[in-house]
């Protein structure tokens, strides 16, 4: 389909129809989606989805329901659903204002096993706060909270901070170089440390964050990655953290002992 047609299609959704009854339509929000599902209209050959004046998606009349992703969380927006014949004909159609959900809140992982790495893994508990940054857009901020402190562990640098690719002695004082050596030594299952660290790179999407991290020992050079990634399961916002190591720093990672969760660490919302 062009452009012109999308264009022209949105157009006669707002061209004066007189629809019988509006299309019967429901909408569910979460903090990234937005769930449709819809009764069918007699006569509909396509279904047509906008966000505002943008074209989302055509689907054919078997079709009933729909998410629409990657959108922001915490905001407004308005949806319209037409039901079209070949012809491009509007049947029906059904106006929705939603707003999406947040993430923000605490999330926490409990272990379930006594394999917690010499009682540094009991639990983990992070708050997770939204935020939308000029360089990046919306991203998610996450504390560690421990010991009734908060301490940044994402990011760990404001993003216009050209010092965050700079290497860290392991004992620095700053909040970057605390914040890391606190949350590292949790999942390090070794009795060494590294002597460095640098800031690498990070990857920011809508639901995940992915942040790489050099750090120097025994006079080689290895890298972690980190990913946070959020969803929603079961009724329950979760958050799920995986980390991978470059060589061998990938065997003294601390994993997820908790039976039939797998390596990832699930944090489910809490508050």
């Amino acid at each position: 389909m062009t452009k012109r047609l999308l264009f022209v299609s949105f157009l006669l959704l707002f061209a004066g129809f007189s629809f019988a009854s509006g299309l019967e339509a429901e909408a569910v929000s979460y903090p990234s989606s937005v769930y449709f599902s819809w009764k069918p209209v007699e006569g509909a050959v396509y279904y047509d989805i906008y966000n505002g004046q943008d074209f989302v998606v055509r689907l054919p009349s078997s079709e009933h329901s729909y998410t629409v992703e990657r959108l922001l969380s915490s905001e407004s927006y308005s949806f319209s659903i037409a039901a079209r014949t070949e012809d491009n004909i509007t049947l029906d159609a059904s106006f929705l204002d939603v707003e999406t959900d947040s993430w923000d809140g605490i999330y926490e992982w409990v272990n379930e096993t006594d394999k917690d790495n010499k009682g540094k893994m009991e639990s983990y508990r992070v708050r997770l706060e939204t935020r939308m940054d000029p360089m990046v857009g919306e991203y998610h901020a996450v504390y560690l909270i421990k010991d009734g402190m908060e301490l940044p562990i994402f990011p760990l640098y404001d993003f216009s901070d050209k010092s965050s690719g700079e290497w860290v002695d392991f004992d620095d004082e700053g909040i970057a170089g605390t914040s890391y050596r606190i949350n590292a030594k949790l999942f390090n299952t070794s009795p060494f440390n590294p002597s460095k660290w640098r800031m690498d790179k990070v990857v920011i999407d809508y639901d995940s964050t992915s942040a790489y991290i050099q750090t120097s020992a025994m006079g080689m050079i290895f890298e972690t990655v980190t990913r946070y990634e959020l969803y929603c399961e079961d009724g329950s916002m979760k958050m799920s953290l995986t980390t991978e190591g470059s060589g061998v720093v990938d065997s003294f990672l601390f994993r997820n002992p908790n039976p039939g969760e797998g390596d990832a660490f699930i944090l489910t919302r809490i508050g």
